[in-house]
């Protein structure tokens, strides 16, 4: 059951069908001709469900077209009441996942990150843990020193660099820059082709 409080922000500040109604199975899609993709997601306990994330009103404060993508976002938020506590699931959607996509999961992440940290203090809520997700249907990394985007293979001036791709790909984790790096736990979430070939399909199991 949702809170009070958590009900008098979404009701009162945000905008008209910010979030689904709750439930505890969510299909969440990817609609691009690109990379369609239908994922079912089961979650246990109270939660709210903004899907289409990347097509809903952002922070417009923040800057518009500069090197850390700050308008773009992930295609789908989840936040999951859990123990008194509130855990975020950031999900992003595609295809195939190499180095360069990884960099643009990253910015993803972080601006989503931050735009959920404002919702923080509109639904009354404190965010205790960040879980990120990737669906995929097949990888490409390459070693990072083959990379001729210096964007990429390029660490942040007075920062360390961070771990290859690949690495994290594979210790489920994923870095982010957000003035000082922060480490988020990552799920890589396998996807299959439906037999027609024309969309990618999936289950993630949240508890």
């Amino acid at each position: 059951m949702i809170e009070k409080r958590v009900q008098y922000g979404i009701d009162n500040f945000l905008e008209e069908d910010f979030f689904l109604p709750p439930e505890n199975s969510y299909c969440l899609e990817e609609k691009s001709e690109s990379g369609r993709s239908e994922l079912l997601v089961d979650i246990k306990g109270d939660n709210l469900c903004s899907e289409d994330y990347d097509h809903k009103g952002k922070c417009n404060f923040l800057k518009d077209g500069s090197q850390f993508k700050l308008k773009k976002s992930v295609d789908h938020v989840l936040l999951q009441k859990k123990k008194e506590k509130w855990i975020l699931h950031l999900i992003e959607m595609k295809s195939k996942v190499d180095n360069k996509k990884w960099h643009e999961i990253k910015q993803k992440i972080r601006a989503s990150y931050f735009n959920i940290c404002a919702l923080e203090k509109i639904l009354g809520i404190h965010i205790d843990e960040v879980r990120a997700y990737t669906t995929y249907e097949n990888t490409g990394f390459w070693s990072s020193d083959k990379s001729t985007d210096p964007k990429i293979i390029a660490a942040p001036l007075g920062k360390p660099m961070p771990p290859a791709p690949e690495r994290e790909w594979e210790n489920n984790a994923i870095s982010v820059d957000i003035g000082e790096m922060v480490q988020f736990k990552h799920n890589a979430v396998k996807m299959q082709r439906t037999e027609d070939g024309t969309k990618l399909t999936g289950k993630l199991s949240i508890s």
